[in-house]
């Protein structure tokens, strides 16, 4: 394995975007305003039958403070309520687990997987949506999970793994892979130097659609997903519906 040693180049506010409404990460959430004003905005897809849509677009310590600083080792204090969308409020983002010298928290600008490694794909730690009770659509057939991720040496979600669905019913728990999966976006965040060549970095708008089929009565479920040390998480989004899809209903896939 080659030793990678890194050095940032300027960030150019370049955006790149799919031709497609449902981006996430602007390079410029104001156009009004002057001067760019880059974030996370969430536009859910919208599904059929009983739904529901949340969303998380500020993943701050000014939103969310008492949850750790650098390198991430702390326990927060509880999930992280998402703030848009009808449904708001209604599920939490959670720490799971620490990764290799840190773990995820957020930061001033948004949850970074903190940790001193100098290493591509290190273990930055896990984090899962939340939501039980009342919060989950009756009859619960189809989810959609965003996520607004930013890449550190090229890799943003830990070893490029999907998140994972699991589902609980009074018959025990359930692991659901995602049954489609799509980059919709990407917005470029300047170069990293690596085995002896530049290697452009992103903030990714990902989306997976989970077809859950018939579980009987759901009464909680959770997303999870790990990502890569020094990665950044800028927003996420979650979409619930009665209804079952046997199509692909996320926005389509850029190289």
């Amino acid at each position: 394995m080659k030793t990678t040693h890194t050095f940032l180049k300027p960030v150019l506010a370049t955006l790149l975007l799919a031709a497609t409404a449902q981006a996430e990460y602007l390079a410029d959430t104001d156009p009004v305003t002057a001067g760019n004003q880059p974030g996370s905005v969430y536009y859910p897809i919208g599904l059929g039958g009983a739904y529901k849509t949340e969303g998380w677009e500020k993943l701050t310590s000014t939103l969310y403070p008492g949850n750790g600083s650098f390198p991430g080792w702390s326990a927060w204090v509880g999930a992280l309520a998402s703030q848009v969308d009808t449904d708001a409020g209604s599920s939490g983002l959670a720490k799971v687990a620490n990764g290799v010298g840190g773990g995820p928290y957020p930061s001033s600008a948004s949850i970074y997987f903190g940790g001193t490694g100098i290493l591509p794909n290190l273990f930055g730690g896990t984090l899962e949506t939340q939501t039980s009770g009342s919060s989950v659509v009756p009859g619960l057939r189809t989810v959609i999970f965003h996520l607004d991720i930013g890449e550190a040496w090229t890799y943003d979600l830990y070893s490029g793994a999907a998140p994972v669905l699991y589902m609980t019913t009074s018959s025990g728990t359930t692991t659901i892979p995602a049954t489609h999966a799509s980059r919709y976006a990407k917005v470029y965040n300047g170069q990293v130097w690596m085995n002896g060549k530049y290697e452009d970095l992103y903030i990714n708008s990902r989306a997976y659609q989970f077809n859950i089929g018939s579980l009987g009565t759901i009464t909680s479920f959770t997303v999870r997903f790990s990502g890569a040390q020094h990665a950044q998480i800028h927003g996420a989004g979650l979409e619930q519906s009665s209804q079952a899809y046997t199509t692909n209903e996320l926005p389509a896939h850029v190289p």
